[in-house]
């Protein structure tokens, strides 16, 4: 019986062994040992330097073209002013035989194109949509009338042209 009691006992000893890990008998896989404090690894620090994009700038003075619903066309000159992304403008041309007539303009940002409403000294009112080149010394455009309903730009082949002085 003493026997069958350390065999017993032996037994319990070794299922521990194993279990606990801490064995090095050939033929049995080591177990994973037991986790320990982690060693704080010091945080990389990567400085970069990127170069800020080009600011773009509707301000100035433009020599514009555009053509008219008549099929005419008619040139202007258009001072614009940028405040951060609101862009407004006002402008002036000649109809030969009608007279002068008075214009502004007013316009958000977006990238590169401004788009905004237009107002006319002959009660006409519209919308245009302009995109600055990539050198911002000209923009191409199209505008509709207003009251050529809502989502008129989209279809509009009526070009608005400027060339920056």
């Amino acid at each position: 019986m003493k026997k069958s009691l350390i065999i017993i006992l032996a037994g319990i000893v070794f299922v521990t062994l194993i279990a606990a890990g801490c064995t090095n008998s050939p033929g049995l896989t080591p177990a994973t040992p037991a986790a320990t404090t982690a060693v704080p690894t010091p945080s990389l620090q990567v400085t970069t330097t990127t170069t800020a994009p080009q600011s773009l700038s509707w301000s100035g003075t433009w020599n514009t073209t555009w053509l008219g619903s008549d099929g005419n066309l008619t040139l202007s000159s258009i001072s614009m002013t940028q405040a951060g992304s609101v862009v407004s403008g006002i402008y002036r041309y000649a109809i030969p035989g009608e007279g002068v007539y008075n214009g502004t303009l007013t316009a958000a940002m977006h990238g590169n194109k401004i788009a905004g409403n237009y107002s006319e000294s002959d009660n006409d009112t519209g919308v245009f949509e302009f995109e600055l080149s990539a050198d911002q010394n000209s923009f191409t455009g199209r505008w509709a009338h207003a009251s050529a309903g809502e989502g008129a730009l989209n279809n509009s082949t009526l070009f608005w042209n400027g060339i920056r002085k």
